[in-house]
């Protein structure tokens, strides 16, 4: 069994959208937004229910900060809102060792250059159920519950000049949040924020995004 943890702080998001609106109460589109993040990770292998060395991706093995994309595509009918997603992460980083590293059930001793690469491939099903959407003359709110299943394909490769270890896994992971949003002028102007989380056995995992939106002509919308 491996364990990573992998936690991005997100300094800037620009998204792009195009929607649909054919009917009152129905939506639709695809959204891609490109992520700024500011990587902080630790990772740490588990070998015959031994932990080994817990080591810092930046610190430890020298990767650097890197932008990436991200899609989604959403459906609304009414209280009820559809989303797929679908983000590919990757980090790669060479760092002369300042300390011993155990990984996979092997050592990379303390002065060796590690060449390591860090693949994260995750996709998203989310659905929504709005409890509250009052419809006012040009401004409209809303208050939902999500419920989110998150499937993470993860690959952490080490490498020096004597070793070469690669770990990988796939694991669906549940999670549970809230999702609230206001519209004005019918709509060029949005604010919306989601958060979604769970935890389990010490472990957490949580997710949370916010902005503001604005139509500057008809099926594109800029958000940031």
């Amino acid at each position: 069994m491996r364990r990573f943890l992998i936690l991005l702080s997100v300094l800037l998001l620009v998204s792009l959208s195009s929607p649909a609106q054919a009917l009152p109460g129905f939506g639709a589109g695809v959204r891609g937004m490109y992520w700024f993040p500011d990587l902080s990770a630790t990772a740490q292998s588990i070998t015959g229910g031994v932990p080994e060395t817990k080591f810092d991706l930046k610190d430890d093995l020298g990767m650097d900060d890197e932008n990436f994309l991200s899609g989604e595509a959403f459906l609304r009918f009414g209280r009820l809102h559809f989303r797929i997603g679908y983000t590919n992460i990757s980090y790669d980083g060479s760092e002369t060792l300042s300390q011993d590293i155990e990984f996979n059930g092997q050592i990379f001793p303390v002065s060796d250059n590690v060449i390591s690469s860090l693949d994260v491939k995750m996709l998203d099903a989310e659905v929504q159920v709005d409890i509250l959407r009052p419809d006012f003359v040009a401004a409209n709110f809303y208050l939902g519950l999500i419920g989110k299943v998150k499937y993470v394909d993860v690959d952490l490769e080490l490498s020096s000049t004597t070793l070469t270890e690669k770990e990988d896994f796939q694991v669906p992971i549940p999670m549970l949040g809230l999702a609230a949003g206001a519209g004005f002028l019918n709509d060029l102007l949005r604010v919306d924020a989601r958060v979604t989380g769970m935890a389990y056995s010490g472990n957490h995992l949580y997710e949370a995004d916010a902005f503001a939106s604005i139509v500057p002509f008809p099926f594109f919308r800029i958000q940031g």
